[in-house]
């Protein structure tokens, strides 16, 4: 293929798969890592994709995959805080809307990092990444009834986590 096209294709998906690959590790190297190795794959097997209008959805699926690989090899990792350097602020939002929506993605953020990684992956691609079920079980060779109760099953975890305890009182913007 084309260099040209190539590099278009990394730029236009770089962003989203970083973002993802941070998602799943946490770890702002191992984020890089994973994402320079899902576009390598990626151009090694393009001939195996059959829409190259997928290319997006198909490249993150391959950094999250990498990036529990990395988490399985690299048990002691260190995690930081630098998901905002690739964030998308809405510049239409009022102060007040702004702050309660970082408030918010920050308590999602936080919950997330308490998943386990294949939970994390599971509800970055359909949330995230906006990926259908289908497409999720084609990107990751599972059954759709798998990717289901996988959905299932994460999105019960995180609802758990963001419940406000007896000592909190959470309050949500209407």
């Amino acid at each position: 293929m084309d260099q040209g096209i190539l590099e278009k294709l990394y730029h236009r998906h770089f962003n989203k798969t970083f973002r993802t690959a941070y998602l799943v590790t946490r770890d702002y190297q191992l984020a890089e890592d994973a994402t320079q190795e899902a576009f390598l794959r990626a151009f090694s097997n393009l001939s195996a994709l059959r829409e190259i209008e997928k290319f997006g959805s198909w490249v993150s699926v391959i950094a999250a995959n990498y990036s529990i690989d990395l988490l399985r090899k690299n048990k002691k990792i260190v995690f930081t805080e630098n998901i905002s350097l690739h964030a998308n602020p809405s510049t239409h939002d009022s102060p007040q809307e702004s702050w309660d929506n970082h408030e918010t993605a920050q308590e999602i953020r936080e919950a997330l990092f308490l998943l386990t990684p294949e939970d994390r992956e599971i509800l970055i691609l359909k949330y995230f990444n906006e990926l259908s079920v289908k497409e999720i079980a084609a990107a990751t060779a599972a059954p759709t009834g798998t990717v289901k109760s996988r959905l299932f099953r994460a999105r019960k975890k995180i609802r758990a986590l963001l419940q406000p305890t007896e000592h909190e009182n959470r309050q949500t913007s209407k």
